[in-house]
């Protein structure tokens, strides 16, 4: 029975303040609305995936250097570096500045994907921004990889031209011990060709030959091995630089960064939630008017009697 009567006290208490609590919510309504329509500006998202794959293709010597560069964390640390990219911006003359709530990216678990989301005060403008964001991302990651090779180009001509004096140097000590022994020319053009070639001799060569000791041969072979062997790392350093060469010049960062989404045009705002707004205005305006009606009833009924 007290149940009923506290219950009816209640409801009894909520009626009499009714109007106050309906202006004191109309007032939190009408307060939020103009906020969330003409104070709050609007802003409008747009969304893309990009796929990042370093295996796409056979690239060589290249394939460890496009592997370190070409990964969807790198990929993320490039785009949300906010310098690069209001830099970017600037040059083409736009004056906002990006902040960590305009740009979000995330990278899902064991993928190679990366999902971009840009807001900004306009559909055009956020499209816009992020297709320049993707694409300044995907320059700045094919320049990394360029100035890597080109490096590693300027290495490996380095290293050519320092085995071709060592090459040099070895033949020419090779030569001089031929010449100084008076042996055959012939061996100066084996030191060349690393064959054998028949030709013949004279007598005084062949005489010559007669006498070549144990050390001299021993001697002549350590050199020719040494000639052999720079020859082959020559070779093997031509051929990187080769390939490394050709890469530069062909090398494009398109099979590595694909747009799977394309930027969106978004044609409704993403935010201020007007509505979720309003809402949520709608329930805190009850429970404070609410909560004044039963403080002012509590504060009639206890004050004490004269």
């Amino acid at each position: 029975m007290e149940e009923t009567i506290e219950l009816r006290q209640l409801i009894e208490t909520v009626l009499k303040g009714k109007w106050l609590i309906a202006g004191l919510t109309a007032i939190t309504v009408l307060i939020t609305s103009i906020f969330s329509w003409f104070i709050i500006p609007e802003k409008f998202e747009s969304k893309a995936t990009v796929q990042v794959a370093n295996e796409v293709q056979d690239t060589g010597v290249m394939s460890n250097y496009i592997a370190a560069e070409f990964t969807p964390i790198v990929f993320v640390q490039r785009i949300k570096n906010p310098s690069q990219m209001n830099e970017e911006l600037k040059k083409m003359g736009i004056n906002e500045e990006i902040v960590k709530e305009n740009l979000k990216v995330t990278n899902p678990s064991n993928t190679n994907l990366v999902e971009l989301s840009y807001t900004a005060r306009s559909p055009k403008a956020a499209q816009e921004q992020l297709i320049m964001l993707i694409q300044k991302t995907k320059d700045r990651m094919d320049q990394s990889v360029k100035n890597t090779l080109n490096e590693l180009e300027k290495t490996y001509t380095s290293e050519s031209e320092h085995l071709s004096a060592e090459i040099e140097t070895l033949i020419n000590q090779y030569n001089e011990k031929v010449r100084s022994n008076g042996l055959p020319e012939v061996l100066i053009m084996q030191s060349l060709t690393a064959s054998q070639i028949i030709t013949p001799i004279t007598d005084t060569q062949m005489s010559a030959l007669s006498k070549v000791d144990g050390m001299l041969h021993n001697e002549l072979l350590q050199i020719q091995a040494q000639i052999d062997s720079k020859s082959a790392e020559y070779r093997s350093v031509l051929d990187k630089y080769q390939s490394v060469k050709t890469g530069l010049d062909s090398f494009r960062p398109d099979p590595f960064i694909r747009q799977i989404v394309e930027p969106n045009l978004s044609e409704l705002p993403s935010s201020p939630n007007k509505m979720l707004n309003i809402a949520i205005a709608l329930i805190i305006g009850l429970m404070i008017s609410i909560g004044i009606v039963f403080f002012r009833e509590y504060w009639k009924n206890s004050t004490p009697a004269k």
